[in-house]
């Protein structure tokens, strides 16, 4: 199938308005494969790595938009082009905004402005997030590939000013009410969250917003804030701003394992707060945490059910007696042939919690980011034994969309997963996000359904286990998606923990089954 191009000369949109274009250009009629970048050097090599570098796209200067895909035709191409700038006008048209080329002449007409974001390709970050610190402007840098260096020169301007810098490589906030990147819509309330993972706050903030409670903050600080190479620098400001925060009653931490030095200058400010402190620092040891007087959360299920606590409410997840007789009744119907779980992640955080359950109950698990090195695949399109491949890892976000935007990257392997007579069980998430697909379960569901087909024409019985992340007041709707799953015949925990161990035990069930 031939390459085409199109530049568009002198148009600038950032790195999330082509991550959200290209999720859209590539699901246009006839569109196999496609990229939507700047034509900067890294925008070129993107496209070399997807085999989509013309040698009109090479011509192509740092300030031009390039679209590049392979299609069925140029005439398929070009109205795919077409529809996409149109559907970039329309939104344009309907927000009524004016634009602006640069943070300065923005604050000339705005001068009460105090936040801004910033999503540049990762080159070119540390210098724009300097002028909007210089500017006065607190930081939301959803920007990636910042050096550990850059990313700690960025911070110490932001504490020198007293302004928050929010990443890099921050991908959720939720400043005073308002959503920001890709995070979920969630009720107002109680709880200040700052962490360093972005899928960990909106699980939380999510689950509190599902209780009737709410976040007054969300601060993301970007995963590698808390390394000791950077200090946990916005970690520590943002304890400091949600203290200070009137409308903050209750603090939360999330983080996966920081650094020594990082988690001891933690530990010291927790100790000083005079707000109660909820903790889930991934890998930290409870004693050393609860010392600091912080509430000590294992996970991100208990951590919203601790901080549910504080105000006397509480969630309902499966139970480990629901678990064991969802397990029970998926296998009945399963063939000798039918031994592993196979999942296919949008979210690393979740698929590091995946592994991490299922392992207590099943073993090692291999994977293309495993939890030891010797289970690392070979080949992640190629699944040995019980298998969990991340698609947000770099060798398949190289110059496309993250998952979370576009999770057409992953929807190939229900179908390759399900045609091995050995797979027993997909595990999947689902995460809604402001800039992903409308209908994000509706894209999969007829894969899903085949998936299951495939299984049962062989004699077994395929379960397909699955979580749902975001709240009902996101454009996606949680409980339409959960909807369209469990109409499907998929198996939907209330968080991807309990996926997980649904998951793990349907396989250990299976595996004391076929031993008797």
């Amino acid at each position: 199938m031939p390459v085409f191009t199109s530049i568009k000369k002198n148009i600038y949109w950032d790195s999330l308005q082509v991550l959200y274009t290209t999720s859209i250009f590539t699901e246009c009629e006839g569109i196999e494969a496609g990229l939507v970048i700047m034509g900067s050097s890294a925008g070129k090599a993107a496209l070399e790595e997807l085999d989509l570098l013309t040698k009109e796209a090479g011509t192509a200067r740092d300030m031009d938009l390039i679209f590049a895909g392979r299609a069925h035709s140029e005439e398929a191409f070009l109205a795919a082009v077409e529809f996409v700038l149109g559907q970039n006008q329309k939104v344009s048209a309907g927000e009524n905004r004016p634009a602006y080329t640069s943070a300065s002449a923005a604050l000339e007409q705005h001068s009460n402005v105090n936040i801004c974001t910033i999503a540049v390709p990762g080159e070119y970050a540390r210098e724009e997030t300097e002028k909007a610190l210089n500017a006065g402007l607190h930081c939301v840098v959803f920007s990636n590939n910042v050096s550990l260096a850059d990313e700690r020169a960025m911070k110490e301007l932001a504490r020198e000013k007293g302004l928050l810098c929010m990443g890099p490589d921050c991908g959720v906030a939720n400043i005073n009410g308002y959503a920001m990147v890709l995070g979920s819509i969630t009720n107002r309330g109680p709880f200040g969250i700052c962490g360093a993972s972005g899928c960990g706050i909106q699980h939380v903030a999510a689950i509190l917003h599902k209780c009737g409670s709410g976040i007054s903050q969300g601060i993301g600080t970007g995963g590698s804030d808390l390394k000791d190479e950077v200090g946990g620098i916005t970690m520590l400001m943002g304890i400091d701003a949600l203290e200070q925060d009137p409308e903050t009653k209750y603090i939360v931490l999330i983080s996966r394992s920081p650094g020594q030095e990082v988690l001891q200058k933690l530990l010291a400010r927790i100790g000083q707060c005079t707000k109660p402190v909820v903790a889930c620092l991934m890998g930290s040891d409870a004693q050393m945490v609860q010392a600091s007087g912080a509430v000590w959360a294992s996970d991100l299920d208990d951590c919203a059910q601790k901080a549910l606590a504080l105000i006397g409410k509480e969630n309902r997840f499966e139970t480990e007696e629901e678990i064991l007789e969802m397990a029970q009744k998926a296998i009945q119907n399963m063939s000798p042939e039918q031994k592993y779980v196979r999942g296919a992640y949008l979210g690393g955080t979740y698929c590091d919690e995946a592994m991490k359950a299922m392992q207590e109950k099943i073993g090692g698990i291999h994977s293309n980011c495993p939890l030891s090195p010797e289970l690392k695949l070979a080949d992640s399109a190629k699944s040995v034994g019980n298998a969990v491949i991340d698609y947000g890892e770099e060798e398949f976000t190289l110059g496309r969309p993250h998952p979370t935007i576009d999770p057409s990257v992953r929807k190939p392997a229900i179908l390759r997963e399900a045609a091995d007579p050995e797979t027993a069980v997909l595990l999947m998430d689902f995460i809604l996000t402001p800039a992903g697909p409308d209908e994000p379960v509706g894209s999969v569901i007829l894969d899903i359904l085949a998936a299951k087909e495939q299984a049962k024409s062989r004699g077994g019985d395929l379960a397909v286990v699955a979580s749902v992340l975001g709240t009902d007041a996101d454009l996606q709707n949680r409980h339409h998606q959960v909807q369209l799953l469990r109409q499907a015949g998929v198996l939907v925990c209330g968080t991807n923990y309990r996926a997980a161990l649904l998951a793990g035990e349907i396989i250990r069930q299976k595996k004391e089954r076929d031993l008797k």
